[in-house]
């Protein structure tokens, strides 16, 4: 496949600016915008992939390296999902998912593969903090450095619901059912029950952190939020808090995540992509052969097909005959929504900086994330927030940062997109131990496959890697079986 230039800068209708000079335009530019194949009619593919992010790129690449004829099909008018870098006013920003580590083990090796490097987010080791407590009536300056032994000793708390800080509860922070029993009695709790069990130890003001940072980490409202997730996080953070905080927040790839998209995309042969074509149902004829249908009434056939799509829209897409019950319910009761992210571009520098503010101020957090920090990245939860409204940005920023101008908001309301229905994978109380293994089967020829429903690091590019990965182990088994 002809590779692309990282110099050419088209647009996507994802993604907005409101710049307090020129107002609010939609659309961004990105290099993640790319021509898409000319599908010959009558075509017959080994494997048709739905979703071009990075769980549908790996999938497509790996395919390709064993001579399957692939067509890719992807409904936005760019690859990356729910990611994508672009670049205005000479800034680059990511607009979904960002953050990756040298631990994440199926990202770094394609940092490697592909000679790209990181860069550090600079507010995420900010000492200057900015905390809001009494429902964002009241403002408090301190340092982390003040803060670190408090806030390790309330993590270490919060997660050691088992008395050896969660590791009889993920042992193997990869394999979610290596201790499938006892799972089964934490996933009941909700992130809330957890803190209110803890309570009666904190003061008000470390309850209040725990519950900003705690609420970002899930974008939902505690009470609706799986404790669970929370151990999975923390294992993988190898059982410590700020480890946890590197590997979650900290580094991200240099070149920028559409970088990594389009290295992918490019190592990808006899692999035919259509983008800007949604699917709206999937048919299996026999056990070697389905038909797919996009928006536009276009069909295009196949042996087998994997599903990428987001878990919170996958209940949009028709099967027929329909896939068995118990994975509808499993899709229809879907995940945790997510908030809001955005990044605003500041008219002066303010350094390094980070501010938490607990449910329901509109933004949980929010900190600096280039050099001399005039650029501020932040999250909301819920719709609490228009991240579309520069005013409405600026009047919750001022609560932080009362000083502060505005040049411009830049951002994707992955919450309301159609087709992501959120931002990161989440799961309600009780869904781990019922949904994830059932979201994970597959039912040949339909294969499944998404950063959702990943074993280790769900929800990240890390996670989106791995689940493409795995679902070309099981497509290859079952398509040389068939041939057999």
């Amino acid at each position: 496949m002809a590779a692309t230039s990282d110099k050419i800068m088209n647009r996507t209708q994802d993604g907005f600016v409101h710049h307090a000079s020129s107002g609010l335009k939609s659309g961004l530019n990105t290099t993640a915008t790319i021509t898409s194949s000319t599908v010959v009619a009558n075509t017959h593919f080994d494997v048709i992939i739905i979703g071009a992010g990075f769980t549908g790129l790996m999938a497509a690449r790996e395919l390709s390296l064993q001579n399957r004829k692939v067509l890719l099909v992807e409904a936005r008018d760019r690859i990356g999902g729910r990611t994508f870098t672009t670049e205005f006013e000479n800034e680059k920003y990511e607009m979904g998912g960002t953050w990756i580590h040298w631990s994440q083990p199926h990202v770094w090796t394609e940092v490697t593969r592909y000679g790209l490097s990181i860069v550090e987010s600079k507010g995420a080791t900010a000492d200057r903090l900015s905390l809001l407590f009494d429902n964002g009536s009241r403002l408090k300056i301190a340092s982390m450095s003040d803060l670190f032994t408090e806030v390790c000793e309330v993590m270490n708390k919060y997660s050691n619901v088992d008395g050896v800080q969660g590791r009889t509860i993920f042992p193997l922070p990869h394999d979610p059912f290596a201790a499938e029993e006892i799972n089964q009695t934490y996933d009941k709790l909700s992130m809330q029950d957890r803190l209110d069990q803890i309570s009666s130890t904190l003061s008000k003001e470390m309850y209040e952190f725990m519950d900003a940072y705690l609420s970002m980490n899930s974008q939902c409202r505690l009470s609706e939020s799986g404790f669970i997730d929370h151990i999975r996080w923390w294992a993988l953070g190898d059982y410590e808090t700020f480890r946890l905080f590197d590997k979650t927040s900290r580094y991200k790839i240099s070149e920028g995540t559409t970088a990594l998209a389009q290295a992918i995309f490019n190592d990808c042969h006899n692999v035919q992509l259509l983008l800007s074509t949604p699917v709206v149902s999937v048919s299996r004829k026999d056990d070697n052969n389905i038909t797919i249908r996009t928006q536009n009434g276009q069909l295009y056939s196949g042996r087998t097909t994997i599903i990428t799509i987001p878990l919170n829209t996958l209940h949009k897409t028709e099967f027929i005959p329909p896939l068995k019950s118990e994975k509808q319910r499993v899709i229809n009761e879907r995940q945790c929504r997510g908030g809001s992210k955005f990044a605003v571009k500041l008219e002066e520098p303010i350094g390094k900086w980070c501010g938490y503010a607990p449910y329901p101020n509109p933004i949980t957090i929010a900190f600096t994330d280039d050099e001399d920090g005039s650029i501020i990245i932040g999250f909301g939860m819920e719709d609490l927030i228009d991240i579309q409204d520069l005013n409405a940005v600026k009047l919750e920023l001022n609560k932080f940062l009362p000083d502060i101008k505005i040049k411009y908001i830049i951002g994707h309301d992955w919450r309301s997109d159609p087709l992501a229905g959120g931002t990161w994978g989440w799961y309600r109380p009780g869904q781990v131990t019922s949904n994830l293994l059932t979201l994970q089967e597959n039912e040949p020829p339909l294969f499944f496959a998404s950063s959702d429903t990943a074993n280790g690091w769900r929800g990240f590019i890390d996670g989106a890697l791995e689940s493409g990965l795995t679902v070309v182990r099981h497509v290859e088994h079952y398509l040389n079986e068939q041939t057999e």
